[in-house]
């Protein structure tokens, strides 16, 4: 075949010439030729039908993999069939997983482990109740020198370090403020916007330098209404989901803005740190944003985000305290009414 091949690339013979010359089917010559075949031409041989990825598809793999554990990302064996599933689908490659499940089979994950000695399953450190008040010794000083690394190698300052996290406010404040009353009464009440509040969710983000960018409001409904955004802060994203939480496509909605704001690029990138939220960790489209503008992604290590998640240690208690003063100077402000989702955008903005 190699030998037919290189006397057709002569150009001395035409492609009938050289398939009776050589006794070799006209169809199966144009695959070589044209190199349909993925293992037509590079000598590989193996009983059985061909591997669904090549080898280069599969080492991209292997060190996206590799790339996220560093990260603190941990890829189980059901998120590599999946991205498998997806990988296929993407570069419409011939394969036989179960379209059904949208994930590639077990016998194919084994068969990929063993062309892939650099890899192995691990089971990650637990972490007991001690462990979690403590931390992970372990864990956050690898966090600590990944994080150095990246600041060395991308010579990252204060202006190109993000935090971004979520939190939830509620149209009733959870906590009143002391007022005065008369000494020895026991039973104090104040007025409240109802029993039961509506939970929104705010995403804030902000540098290390304090450069807040890209918030976004999430309103727990089913159809978008202008109202919602009335009052909301400057640049602010308003969206609604199924829950109140931020999920998958939100979180990709949300880094886009993100971007368009930061303006990162792949040789003026930027670092953002994040917990290891599924919407953000197994968050394909959001990583792949990512890596093609310049993002550089870090996952807190987990159950460290009561101390190491900067958002939550020194804005967002704050940020709450002066919510619901600004719910209460609402409630004053327009006696007999109650506080709705309508409001919590502009509530939000004064806060």
């Amino acid at each position: 075949m190699k030998e037919a091949i290189r006397t057709y690339m002569t150009g001395r013979y035409g492609l009938n010439e050289v398939y009776r010359m050589y006794e070799i089917p006209k169809p199966t010559l144009k695959i070589h030729l044209n190199s349909v075949n993925v293992r037509a031409n590079d000598g590989y041989k193996a009983l059985g039908r061909c591997n669904v990825f090549t080898d280069e598809l599969e080492n991209e793999l292997e060190c996206h993999i590799l790339a996220l554990e560093e990260m603190f990302f941990g890829i189980t064996i059901t998120d590599i069939r999946k991205a498998a599933y997806r990988l296929a689908d993407l570069n419409n490659i011939k394969y036989n997983f179960n379209r059904n499940k949208e994930m590639a089979g077990k016998k194919w994950f084994y068969g990929f482990m063993h062309r892939r000695p650099k890899m192995s399953l691990r089971q990650p450190e637990s972490m007991s109740l001690a462990m979690c008040k403590g931390f992970n010794r372990k864990n956050v000083y690898e966090f600590f020198d990944l994080l150095e690394k990246n600041l060395d190698k991308h010579k990252l300052d204060a202006t190109k370090i993000y935090n971004v996290d979520e939190s939830g406010f509620s149209t009733v404040q959870k906590k009143n403020q002391k007022i005065l009353a008369k000494k020895g009464k026991h039973q104090v009440c104040t007025i409240a916007s109802g029993e039961r509040g509506v939970n929104t969710t705010m995403v804030v983000c902000s540098s290390a330098a304090g450069h807040f960018a890209a918030p976004m409001i999430i309103f727990k409904r089913k159809r978008m209404m202008t109202e919602l955004a009335e009052g909301a802060p400057p640049g602010c994203l308003v969206k609604i989901s199924d829950s109140d939480y931020i999920n998958s496509e939100l979180s990709v909605v949300w880094l886009r803005k993100f971007i368009g704001v930061v303006k990162p690029t792949k040789e003026n990138k930027i670092l953002l740190l994040l917990d290891g939220h599924t919407t953000h960790s197994k968050n394909d489209g959001a990583i792949l944003t990512a890596y093609e503008n310049g993002v550089i992604i870090l996952q807190l290590p987990g159950h460290t985000t009561h101390r190491l998640q900067l958002l939550d240690v020194a804005v967002f208690k704050p940020l709450e305290t002066y919510y619901n003063q600004a719910v209460e100077k609402w409630m004053t402000e327009h006696p007999g009414l109650a506080v709705t989702k309508f409001q919590v955008a502009q509530i939000l903005s004064e806060a």
